[in-house]
């Protein structure tokens, strides 16, 4: 099973009156845990969307997407929530960190809307 898994991704956005194709029939798999990918090309090229809708968080015009198994494109806004919560890590650009939290609480709230509690919701440096 792959780890992920596009067929056929196409998005397209409407400017105005003119359709913007920003994938075309894009395929794409990544098999291995652990496999390091690099997405590279000139601005504009679509490396945002094929991030966005690899990664659950926008649907594409047409084609499918594969996450762990699971085809995401057609899932309800609280099934995609629960995909990119249990099967999906981001690390954005500007960070997207909760400013009142330190960086041990961003990640232990993170662990808590998970399902974790406790000492299993907590990070210990075993200083």
């Amino acid at each position: 099973m792959s780890i992920l898994k596009l067929t056929g991704v196409t998005k397209e956005f409407q400017t105005g009156d003119r359709t913007v194709r920003a994938l075309d029939n894009i395929d794409f798999e990544l098999d291995s845990r652990g496999e390091v990918v690099a997405l590279l090309g000139p601005s504009g090229a679509g490396k945002t969307t094929l991030l966005t809708i690899a990664g659950a968080l926008q649907r594409p015009t047409s084609g499918t997407v594969e996450i762990a198994g699971e085809e995401v494109q057609n899932l309800s806004e609280r099934q995609l929530a629960r995909v990119r919560r249990e099967k999906v890590g981001f690390i954005f650009q500007s960070y997207n960190l909760l400013a009142a939290l330190t960086a041990q609480e961003n990640v232990q709230y993170m662990l808590e809307l998970k399902g974790y509690r406790g000492k299993h919701a907590s990070y210990s440096s075993g200083i």
